[in-house]
């Protein structure tokens, strides 16, 4: 017996085990026994995803609740003397930035969340040798070539007029 013809006894085989199972859970789907089981097991399973989101409303107003508001306040303070240090760092060090905005969360632990913010740009002086951008890429010769990607790689008009028409014709040979 060749390879070829095993492999198709096989897949038949197969094939036939597939059609059994299938036509066992049509019969079984059938029958009033397993379905009123199936009823059971979803009513039951509703019933615990209710009381699951009943708890986890009670523990999240609970939780609320358990904050205490003195230690909330030295997070707080702790939190507003850092921004106020790191602050004053920064300053010292020229950056433009500051902490801007901080964020606690009510969360076991409690956790502490800083953004940065930019102060202000710095006012530049203009020099009288601005020139505008379309300049620019005329005196660099940009327009000359077609740049494809970011890293720099350019193709000539030419080049891409002919890419283009090769992927044209290759379209059309397939469709064709």
């Amino acid at each position: 017996m060749s390879f070829l013809q095993k492999a198709r006894e096989a897949a038949d085989r197969a094939a036939q085990q597939a059609r059994d199972a299938a036509e066992q859970a049509r019969t079984r789907m059938n029958d009033p026994e397993t379905q009123e089981r199936m009823r059971h097991s979803v009513q039951a399973a509703s019933q615990q995803a209710r009381e699951a989101a009943g708890k986890t409303k009670r523990g999240l107003a609970t939780m609320v609740d358990k904050i205490d508001p003195g230690l909330l306040a030295d997070i707080v303070i702790k939190a507003t003397a850092l921004q106020e240090k790191a602050n004053s760092s920064l300053r010292a060090k020229g950056s433009p930035y500051r902490i801007g905005e901080i964020t606690i969360t009510a969360t076991i632990p409690p956790q502490v969340g800083f953004a940065i913010s930019r102060v202000g740009d710095v006012e530049e002086i203009l020099t009288g040798h601005e020139v505008d951008s379309s300049q620019l890429v005329a005196q660099e010769g940009i327009l000359d070539e077609a740049v494809i990607s970011l890293d720099g790689t350019t193709v000539s008009h030419e080049e891409l007029a002919q890419a283009e028409s090769e992927l044209a014709h290759e379209e059309t040979a397939a469709t064709g």
